[in-house]
């Protein structure tokens, strides 16, 4: 199903302006100064993580690398530590209000293309109050990472996981690329990224999904994932991949997904392509760096329509829903038209992102 903002706006008015973040990072307020950004890597050894609840089956079929994924997720071998004990080298402190706030390490399932030891993935985890079980969400950054130059969580990452917490779920923020050595990859071509969507990226989402499954407070049967931009199009390799991915375990994959303005390019050139359950996706119409019309047509094809609930907002650039962030244009992009394009808050588009991640996540997940 395709709508549209104007569609939206004949069932009820929108609020001008979403909930105003709050609370600090490392003891300033944070805002949408910079959307440049500098790797954090970790650089002290933590504890062992919890261990596995209850017995784990994988089908007799499962081979390849959904076998591996299998393990994984029985295995769930996983590390953390509370506050400083597990140090990034540019630590994002966490937002006045948040509850326990871990700075956490584990495990991805990229062994397959290390050739040996997985790599060791950093996570912010925040948690609800409460003893749970909670739902819980896994947050996948853009080509830009997790972190702002001066090395606090992007304003965007910040309000969404403080939001998602307030909401009722533990939230997960995944770095990809500090723990590989990988300051931001917007300006780099497709064939020279080291760290990719559809290949490593996936695997940390799964590795994710396998961690969290792991956590006594976390309800391993109610877990969603979102991700935006190149995150977005992590979601879409990851939550599509079928009985390759954890959806072809026993335990099976995740129960929801949210893309923010994915390139859905790969997806449409897999004429097998299909989402592992509900997938919402949020694009602009004048998104002049990960185009519309591919997931528009993407949403229409056969075996996936029905399965992909698509909204447009005709005003909305790329980023539209980061807050307080005017409209720039962007140079050196590697993946947009010309090299160039427009990023930033539309706020009507950015009000009911929000309102429809809400009720989306709220039905699928419980929250």
């Amino acid at each position: 199903m395709v709508h549209t903002l104007a569609q939206t706006r004949q069932q009820g008015s929108l609020r001008r302006r979403a909930e105003a973040p709050s609370g600090t990072i490392a003891g300033r307020p944070w805002s949408s100064a910079s959307q440049r950004f500098n790797i954090a890597t970790a650089s002290a050894a933590v504890g062992a993580g919890a261990g596995s609840r209850g017995r784990c089956r994988m089908k007799a079929s499962t081979r390849g690398l959904a076998a591996v994924l299998g393990a994984a997720l029985c295995a769930g071998i996983g590390v953390s530590a509370v506050g400083g004990l597990a140090l990034l080298a540019k630590p994002a402190q966490a937002a006045v209000g948040v509850h326990a706030e871990e700075i956490v390490r584990f495990p991805s399932v990229d062994g397959d293309l290390t050739g040996g030891a997985p790599t060791m993935l950093n996570g912010r985890l925040l948690r609800p109050a409460g003893n749970g079980p909670h739902p819980a969400v896994v947050m996948l950054h853009g080509c830009g990472g997790l972190y702002t130059r001066n090395g606090r969580v992007s304003p965007r990452h910040v309000w969404w996981a403080t939001h998602l917490q307030r909401q009722g779920y533990e939230v997960l923020m995944v770095d990809s690329f500090g723990p590989r050595d990988v300051e931001e990859v917007c300006t780099t071509a497709l064939k020279d990224r080291t760290v990719r969507a559809t290949v490593e990226r996936k695997r940390d989402a799964w590795a994710a999904l396998a961690f969290l499954r792991k956590r006594p407070e976390v309800d391993h049967e109610r877990i969603g994932l979102i991700g935006w931009s190149q995150g977005a199009g992590t979601v879409m390799a990851a939550y599509g991949a079928g009985e390759d991915g954890p959806a072809g375990t026993e335990e099976g994959g995740f129960r929801a997904a949210v893309a923010f303005y994915p390139g859905c390019k790969s997806a449409l050139s897999n004429e097998d392509w299909q989402p592992d359950g509900p997938l919402l996706l949020l694009v602009g119409g004048k998104d002049d760096w990960t185009p519309p019309e591919t997931c528009v047509e993407l949403s229409g094809r056969d075996g996936v329509k029905g399965k992909v609930d698509l909204v447009v907002y005709p005003d909305a650039y790329h980023g539209f829903d980061s807050p307080d962030a005017p409209v720039r244009k962007r140079k050196n992009l590697a993946t947009a038209p010309g090299g160039t394009a427009h990023v930033g808050t539309d706020e009507d588009a950015r009000s009911d992102a929000i309102r429809r991640v809400n009720e989306f996540f709220k039905e699928k997940l419980g929250g």
